[in-house]
């Protein structure tokens, strides 16, 4: 009787704060240790019909919301993200609130922030895989590049308010500043890929500066890698001798973008028949099946035997990360680890942290 009476004690004084600020219908949660007076304060709330649980009240549960960073786009996506699902608790929380000085939030609030989140969707997909460390990146820069580029479009093409238009704009512009050109070894890495080689990287390159409406010289950005590739081949060559086999290829795990890597494709004969290495001839030369599910190190183990100079190369150069992500996670995360009030660990539980 005792913790119930404490109990319901805690509960008035609680019920009474919350009306004292204009809390009662603007609650997300209460916590509370593991007192056993609180069990009573639980159950006394739960029938008090003048508190409401927000959360409880629209069947979900307690979240985080991610803050935005101005200049990180990821972040901007996972506040999206996070916000939307909440949609309808932060409208009514917003628009009840004394300060919004006659701003509503409105339903065209939210179909923007839809459109903006479905544009850094591809932008945030394209972050992670730039982000890993286990598997093989660098060789898919430039596709998940033409990916963001087609959405924007897309969009921009969908949504012609001024609003959508002005965003659009200024991420070309962001994007144009970073993005124009690709350094050598993105479009090498493109070119070691089966499913892409050479004339499926002119082609890429062709279509992504059409969409970013920019000039460039793609014929002679794509033979200046060839020859890098080729002189490559040249050193790696003096140890390893080059056998080459091939057989047909089909480009239907690219997706929405397997036209553009067929279109013009020669069938045998023309460019890489002229390479000073016989190796990247017939590799370029040949066509190669890859499956839905292919993995670029894996194939060039299967196929080491046929291309050993291309094979180690391609071996070199796809374990380059396609980003500087991975390292700074890992010198942030080191600076959690050991700091000035953490200095005597020793290296044992430092590599285990």
């Amino acid at each position: 009787m005792e913790e119930a009476h404490n109990g319901f004690n805690i509960k008035s004084r609680l019920v009474s704060c919350c009306k004292k600020f204009h809390l009662v219908d603007k609650l997300f949660s209460i916590s509370l240790d593991n007192a056993t007076a609180n069990t009573s304060v639980m159950q006394f709330l739960k029938e008090d019909p003048s508190i409401k649980l927000v959360l409880n009240e629209y069947g979900l549960r307690k979240k985080l919301i991610a803050l935005d960073t101005p200049t990180r786009w990821n972040s901007t996506y996972n506040l999206l993200h996070d916000a939307i699902a909440y949609r309808d608790v932060l409208t009514d929380m917003y628009n009840e609130s004394w300060e919004t000085d006659g701003q509503f939030i409105t339903n065209d609030h939210w179909s923007l922030a839809k459109i903006i989140h479905d544009v850094l969707e591809t932008f945030d997909n394209a972050t992670h895989i730039f982000s890993y460390v286990y598997e093989p990146n660098i060789h898919t820069v430039i596709l998940e590049c033409i990916k963001i580029i087609c959405t924007i479009k897309q969009t921009s093409l969908a949504n012609p308010g001024a609003a959508v238009k002005r965003l659009v704009d200024n991420m070309k512009v962001k994007w144009c500043a970073y993005f124009t050109k690709f350094p050598p070894i993105y479009a090498i890495a493109a070119i070691l890929d089966p499913g892409v080689k050479l004339e499926g990287l002119t082609n890429l390159l062709t279509f992504y500066y059409q969409q970013l409406h920019v000039q460039f010289d793609v014929p002679y950005y794509v033979d200046n890698c060839k020859r890098i590739l080729e002189r490559l081949c040249e050193d790696y060559g003096a140890v390893i001798q080059p056998q080459p086999v091939g057989s047909s290829m089909g480009a239907s795990r690219f997706g929405i973008l397997g036209p553009v890597l067929k279109k013009s494709r020669p069938d045998g004969s023309g460019s890489s028949s002229s390479s000073s290495n016989k190796g990247i001839g017939e590799y370029l030369t040949y066509q190669f099946e890859t499956e839905e599910n292919f993995h670029i190190i894996q194939w060039w183990k299967n196929h080491s035997s046929k291309f050993p100079v291309l094979a180690r190369i391609a071996k070199d150069i796809l374990a380059i990360s396609a980003s500087t992500i991975a390292s700074e996670s890992a010198f942030s995360a080191g600076r959690r680890v050991l700091d000035e009030k953490r200095s005597r660990l020793s290296s044992e539980s430092i590599e285990m942290c």
